[in-house]
């Protein structure tokens, strides 16, 4: 439904972040979401083709395994993910040539989620600040704690007066 929404084909995404909390919710997810034929998948780890160098690299984050499964925060951690692919701001995991990117997240309770990112065309905006250099750092390769400053700092003002009144 997502594809037909946006009008492109599986075939067209280069990055998947999918819900793996086991090996083989994993396997069931690639037909599903239409990235082989039903009953496929297989095929699709036997010829390395969500990997590097093959149709999709999926999970290039490391999956749910690598994070330990957070409940809740498992849908923004792909969502970041894959903005930062859309990017380019990857580095090392980076996926090459990223135009679109497709997430596919299961709730408590069976709820699914599916979305599809499209990379920006950001032309040759003036206006456009590389959020990298706000921030003094890539959030993609290197994670700090944020301070009490600059959370202040993004904060509305109607925030900071409710906060006051605690």
């Amino acid at each position: 439904e997502v594809f037909d929404k946006a009008g492109i084909k599986p075939t067209d995404v280069q990055v998947v972040e999918l819900h793996d909390c086991f090996s083989a919710n994993e396997l069931i997810t690639y037909d599903t979401l239409g990235l082989c034929k039903p009953g496929e998948a297989h095929k699709l780890i036997d010829t390395n083709d969500v990997s590097y160098g093959g149709k999709y690299v999926v999970n290039p984050s490391g999956g749910l395994i690598s994070k330990g499964h957070p409940l809740g925060a498992t849908g923004l951690a792909q969502c970041s993910e894959l903005v930062w692919q859309l990017r380019g701001w990857c580095g090392e995991r980076q996926v090459p040539n990223c135009k679109y990117a497709l997430q596919h997240n299961v709730g408590l309770g069976g709820a699914v989620v599916v979305s599809l990112y499209k990379k920006a065309d950001l032309g040759s905006s003036s206006k456009h600040v590389d959020p990298r250099k706000r921030v003094g750092y890539n959030p993609a390769t290197e994670a700090r704690e944020v301070t009490d400053q600059e959370v202040d700092s993004v904060r509305s003002k109607q925030s900071s007066d409710f906060m006051a009144r605690l």
